[in-house]
């Protein structure tokens, strides 16, 4: 299984046009064979700062998500909508271990 997450930060103004974006994407990547948990978060403290968490079953399947349609829309937008870089991040793992 593979962990997968985006940290952003909206521009001024831009977060209600970002979590619109994210309306879009989210249900049609929950959809996708591979996609077993995909949330946008909000920070409740720092209103323009949004996390993609997701988790896929391989690196495979995250792949093939990044050629989709919809997250080809969102890729082409987010720039207009972000302060600096998205800092991702993405860890390998069995799943959870008995006990944790």
């Amino acid at each position: 299984m593979l962990v997968f997450s985006v940290t952003l930060t909206a521009k001024p103004d831009a977060a209600p046009a970002l979590i619109e974006l994210a309306a879009m994407l989210a249900p049609l990547s929950r959809a996708e064979p591979g996609c077993i948990r995909y949330d946008f978060l909000q920070s409740p403290h720092t209103p323009n700062k949004f996390v993609f968490f997701e988790l896929w079953k391989s690196r495979a399947d995250l792949d093939a998500h990044f050629q989709t349609s919809h997250f080809k829309t969102l890729a082409e937008q987010l720039p207009a909508l972000i302060d600096g870089e998205p800092e991702a991040a993405s860890y390998e793992t069995e799943g959870p271990k008995p006990g944790f």
